[in-house]
C-alpha cells in the first residue's frame, strides 16, 4: 500500500463512553480511516494528538481537565502555518442558538445525539479537503467561537502551556497580568512569560471577572496583584503590580479601571 493509500488517522476525545462508541460505529462505515486513540479528558487528548499527529480530531466541547476549545488552542499550529494542525470537528450538545457561532466561523461540528447523515456529510467534506491538501475550514484562532459561547463555559482555572520540557499547567490565579502578543497572549506568572494561543477578547470572556479586568486593548490584569494606581491624566493610570510589573491603562477601558479602583 502506498503512502497516499494509508488510512487517515483519527483521535476521538469525549468523556462519554456512549458518545465515543457512536463515533466509532459511524466511522467504521467509512473506509480510509483508522482510530489512532480514544480519550476521555482534555489532557489525554492533547497527549494523543501530539503523539499520533492525526488528520482529524473529533473533539467534545465539555471534558474534564481542559474543555475542547482549550485543547484546540493547545494543539493549534503556528500562526504562519494555519493548516499545520489536524482538522477539528467539535462534538457538542449546544442548542441551535449557540451553534450559530460555529456556522458563522465555518467551524465543523456535530450535534449530539449524532445523526448518521450529518456525520456522513462531515466525512465527505473532510475527505475532499484532505484530497486537496487542505485541513479544516475552521479559523486558525478558535477563540472566535469561544467568545460566542462564553455564557455556557465556566471560567478558565488553568492554562496548558508549552515549555522545552513539555506541557504543564499554569493556574489562572498565578497569572499576574496578560499581554497581547500578535496572534498569541503572553501570560506573566511567577517571573516567567508563557505564550498561549488565545485572543484577548476570548481571554476576557473566559477569565473570572471577579479576579481579572481588562484595562487596555493589549492588557488584562489580576486585580489582586494591583498594589497602586498612579494617575497619568485624561482618565489613564499606571498600575503597579506585586512583583514590580507596571501596566498602563487606556481611556477606552476606564469603566473597568474605575471599578477596580473602587473595589
Amino acid at each position: 500500500m502506498s503512502a497516499r493509500e494509508l488510512p487517515h488517522a483519527v483521535v476521538i476525545a469525549d468523556d462519554e463512553p456512549l458518545a465515543r462508541e457512536r463515533l466509532r460505529q459511524l466511522l467504521a462505515r467509512h473506509t480510509g480511516w483508522t482510530i489512532a486513540a480514544e480519550c476521555r479528558t482534555g489532557p489525554e487528548a492533547v497527549d494523543a494528538i501530539l503523539a499520533h499527529q492525526p488528520a482529524v480530531v473529533f473533539l467534545d466541547i465539555r471534558m474534564p481537565g481542559l474543555d475542547g476549545l482549550e485543547v484546540a488552542d493547545a494543539i493549534a499550529g503556528d500562526a504562519s502555518e494555519p493548516d499545520a494542525g489536524p482538522a477539528i470537528v467539535f462534538v457538542t450538545a449546544y442548542d441551535e442558538f449557540a451553534l450559530r457561532a460555529f456556522d458563522a466561523s465555518a467551524t465543523d461540528y456535530l450535534l449530539k445525539p449524532i445523526d448518521r447523515e450529518r456525520f456522513d456529510r462531515t466525512i465527505a467534506r473532510l475527505e475532499a479537503r484532505l484530497r486537496s491538501g487542505q485541513r479544516s475550514e475552521r479559523p486558525s484562532d478558535v477563540g472566535a467561537v469561544l467568545g460566542e459561547l462564553r455564557s455556557d463555559l465556566p471560567p478558565l482555572r488553568r492554562f496548558l502551556v508549552h515549555t522545552p520540557r513539555g506541557y504543564h499547567f499554569v493556574d489562572a490565579a498565578d497569572v499576574e497580568w496578560v499581554e497581547a502578543e500578535g496572534n498569541y497572549a503572553a501570560l506573566h506568572a511567577g517571573g516567567r512569560v508563557h505564550l498561549v494561543r488565545h485572543t484577548m477578547k476570548a481571554l476576557e470572556a473566559r477569565l473570572d471577572p471577579a479576579t481579572f479586568a481588562r484595562v487596555h486593548r493589549s492588557a488584562i490584569v489580576n486585580v489582586a496583584r494591583v498594589t497602586r494606581a498612579e494617575p497619568l491624566g485624561h482618565g489613564e493610570y499606571r498600575l503597579h503590580l506585586r512583583g514590580g510589573a507596571r501596566v498602563d491603562t487606556s481611556r477606552g477601558y476606564s469603566e473597568n479601571v474605575l471599578a477596580l479602583l473602587k473595589d
